[in-house]
């Protein structure tokens, strides 16, 4: 009798993280707007660098809240590699959208969306090796 409500929670998680993945995937899409526009001369290599970059910040973060900062930086860089429909960024998308619950799922989207309001601000500058930096805090 109760693997019946469990199998409904189950069906319902499902359908809850499809919604959750849909939202993820059109703010990557914006991101991957906005890096067009905002980083025209950017280049496949370079934003592979800075995904690089990106991931040693995450395995360097400590604790909770800096760690969700860090892999929210991640998917942003992953939305700017759509430009290129790049299979490393696809895949990585698609490993960890497998892999994690539609609750952290969605408060990584909530940090991916914080964090875009504050790079929609910033001022950005191209460095020797391909990346691009912000000069400002905010």
């Amino acid at each position: 009798m109760f693997g019946l409500f469990n199998k409904r929670n189950t069906e319902i998680e499902k359908e809850i993280k499809e919604i959750v993945l849909s939202a993820f995937h059109l703010e990557l899409e914006e991101i991957k707007e906005w890096n067009e526009e905002t980083f025209p001369d950017a280049t496949l290599s370079g934003q592979l660098a800075k995904l690089e970059e990106e991931f040693k910040e995450l395995a360097e973060a400590k604790g909770e809240e800096n760690k969700m900062k860090e892999f929210a930086d991640v998917f942003i860089v992953l939305g700017g590699l759509r430009r290129w429909e790049s299979h490393v960024g696809r895949h990585l998308e698609n490993k960890f959208a497998e892999d994690m619950p539609f609750e952290l799922l969605g408060c990584l989207l909530g940090e991916v969306q914080k964090k875009m309001k504050i790079n929609r601000k910033r001022v950005w500058k191209k460095s020797g090796d391909g990346k691009f930096h912000h000069t400002n805090k905010e």
